[in-house]
């Protein structure tokens, strides 16, 4: 943890009644400081012999323990304050947390060394009470300063430390002067309460410092402690410090610290009450005083005070410098230019002049935009810095020869597959571009709404009449602007010819139907086909009189070569009809039990019986007859029993068939 100014600040002052006036204005440097170190978890223990209580690691000690921690948080059922910080507010910065032994006794003692006689010091620490609620033991505790051999020279009380809500930290701190001879001595803080229920605090940065006279440091002509000069200003700065007089005999010291206060040295010669700093290179300068008695004492970090700081802060000597720079690079004649200036030093409120071809233009800002460029004009910028301390003001930046590009006269026609067309047919139009580069880009459109990628073709089979149909092109080449088509492309889309024909039909074989088909349009010509079966090929509405299942098509063209085609199924059934006698003599006549030939249609199966049911034929295929055996045996003469199953090839349907049939030898 850091050492901070407190925001709570409570003195106890002790004094010898037969001392002088005490001299504890100011403060020298920690001659200790144990700030308990800073980190994640829980700290280490203490030294050996510093504390009687034993530690533990823990944020919330027993009776008689205490621990080293940065919070703690939620102890003995929340009868203690939350802390979640040291008294600096740093969050991993330690403090000793302490629940009192049973009985009052030393909590924290260490032994100080190296201090001079005769000299005034002051002891202080952060103490807080941790109890949350009235009701428990009040911490009380007692700082004395005392000899090696135990002799107290100063002590004081805190009295009973309130609780208070919010916690809150309060530093405790008191003064006391060496005797002669004594450069050592025992800082001792005893709890005066007992333990138990109560008497529980936190102890932070104990600090042990030389006191004396206040000191007050200033820079003529300056009302802050920090002065801000330039390298180049004439003259010397004066430092004063204002001294109490409190000592029987004071020596100065002038110091310097050029890494922010981290280490200091002395000034040779620099040991009165005021001193002339000289100019000095750019950098961040701190100068204090250092008072002690005597010069021997001066050089003794204990034996001495010191007063706050005073800055002098030198800044560098600028060097303006300005760049500018052109976005686009190459600038198509007519567009935009901007022009984009860069400063270095320039200060807070830097002023800017452009030139064009070295005549002013363009308005004070780091930026100017023109579209009147022509080919090698010259633009430069001059800025003036108002940065402080800066000699010479005026920057000129590099200067840019603009190059422009004359626009591109590109074009683009399109080419199309066909102009006029039925409305079943697709069209291809091609861009043929004129300075388009290598590689344009194509933009379709139809109507003036988009269509088609970005491609040189463009291929539609859904337009219709009137459509019209562009392109937009955006040629490769500098400085080319998008075009549209020199000839777009308007559409003449005719309309396809209609047939309606009846729905598909079934006759019987032998009968006729009348095809009807019902045409739009003007028809030039039409064809029916096939013809087979057909009283008039020629007629738009011809008699048909197939023999089997026949599917007849129309195909018309219209006055503009648009075709249409419809087709109309007439299916064709037969019944079947099975002789009922067969003689199988071997004369060539009726020596088959069979379908007959004449019959069109899909044969499955066949099968004959005999009057016991016994199956004596089968046959799978169209041409397979019975000529009365059975296993090569002639059968003998009488009646049969037969079953045809086939597919009709008018309906599609599976048909079975059954009857007798007299087998005659």
């Amino acid at each position: 943890m850091r050492y901070l100014l407190p925001y709570f600040f409570l003195f106890l002052i002790i004094t010898d009644a037969h001392a002088q006036t005490a001299c504890t204005g100011g403060l020298g440097d920690p001659i200790v400081h144990i700030s308990f170190g800073s980190g994640a978890g829980i700290g280490s223990p203490l030294g050996a012999g510093i504390t009687n209580l034993k530690y533990i690691k823990d944020e919330c000690p027993s009776d008689g323990y205490y621990s080293i921690v940065n919070s703690c948080t939620g102890c003995w059922g929340n009868t203690w304050h939350s802390i979640r910080s040291d008294h600096t507010g740093d969050p991993n910065g330690y403090f000793m947390v302490i629940n009192a032994s049973y009985d009052p006794s030393d909590f924290y003692v260490q032994t100080v060394d190296g201090l001079c006689e005769s000299t005034t010091y002051q002891f202080a620490a952060w103490v807080m009470n941790i109890v949350s609620y009235g009701g428990e033991l009040p911490s009380n505790i007692t700082f004395s300063i005392e000899k090696t051999d135990g002799t107290v020279l100063q002590s004081t009380q805190t009295g009973d430390i309130a609780t208070v809500y919010p916690a809150k930290w309060n530093q405790y701190a008191f003064y006391f002067t060496t005797p002669p001879g004594i450069s050592s001595v025992v800082i001792r803080m005893k709890n005066n309460a007992p333990g138990g229920i109560g008497n529980d605090l936190a102890l932070d940065d104990i600090t042990f410092r030389t006191a004396g006279p206040s000191i007050g440091v200033h820079i003529d002509n300056f009302n802050t402690d920090t002065a801000t000069v330039c390298p180049q200003d004439p003259g010397s700065l004066q430092l004063r410090a204002d001294v109490e007089s409190c000592y029987a005999n004071t020596v100065y010291q002038w110091q310097l610290s050029m890494d922010s206060g981290l280490s200091w040295t002395n000034i040779p010669g620099a040991t009165g009450l005021s001193y002339s700093r000289s100019p000095t290179t750019a950098g961040f300068y701190l100068y204090r005083m250092t008072v002690a008695q005597s010069t021997a004492n001066l050089g003794i970090l204990s034996c001495r005070i010191a007063s706050d700081p005073v800055a002098v802060v030198v800044n560098r000597i600028p060097e303006p410098a300005v760049t500018i720079s052109l976005l686009p690079a190459i600038t198509c004649e007519g567009a935009p230019a901007v022009f984009t200036a860069k400063p270095v030093d320039g200060g807070t409120l830097p002023a800017y002049q452009w030139e064009l071809n070295g005549s002013p233009v363009g308005p004070n800002s780091d930026s100017y935009t023109t579209v009147s460029l022509a080919d090698g004009d010259n633009v430069q910028c001059r800025m003036t810095s108002n940065a402080a301390c800066v000699i010479a003001a005026e920057a000129i930046s590099n200067p840019i020869a603009a190059r422009v590009i004359p626009h591109v006269n590109a074009s683009v026609r399109i080419l199309a597959s066909a102009t006029t067309i039925c409305s079943d047919s697709g069209v291809l139009f091609v861009a043929i571009p004129s300075n388009g580069g290598n590689h344009p880009q194509y933009h379709w459109m139809v109507n003036g709404l988009d269509a088609g990628s970005d491609i040189a073709a463009y291929s539609s089979s859904t337009l219709k009449d009137g459509d019209l149909i562009d392109c937009r092109m955006t040629g490769s080449l500098v400085c080319s602007d998008p075009v549209l088509s020199d000839n777009p492309v308007k559409m003449t889309v005719y309309p396809l010819p209609s047939i309606v024909l009846t729905p598909d039909t079934i006759i019987e074989a032998g009968h006729t139907v009348h095809l009807t088909p019902i045409i739009s349009g003007v028809i030039d010509h039409f064809t029916w086909s096939p013809v087979t079966g057909l009283d008039d090929p020629l007629s738009p509405d011809p008699v048909a009189l197939p023999a089997v299942n026949t599917t007849y098509q129309l195909d018309v063209v219209s006055d503009k070569g648009c075709t249409a085609s419809a087709r109309e199924v007439v299916g064709v059934f037969y019944y079947l009809a099975m002789p009922n006698a067969f003689s199988p003599n071997g004369d060539g006549v009726n020596d088959l039990f069979r379908v007959p030939p004449s019959v069109p249609l899909h044969f499955l199966h066949m099968s004959v019986y005999n009057r016991w049911g016994l199956r004596v034929f089968t046959g799978t295929a169209a041409g397979d007859g019975w000529d009365g055996r059975w296993n090569d045996h002639l059968q003998p003469p009488g009646t049969y029993i037969w079953e045809v199953q086939y597919r009709d090839l008018a309906t599609g349907k599976t048909v079975v068939k059954k009857g007798t049939v007299v087998l005659i030898r």
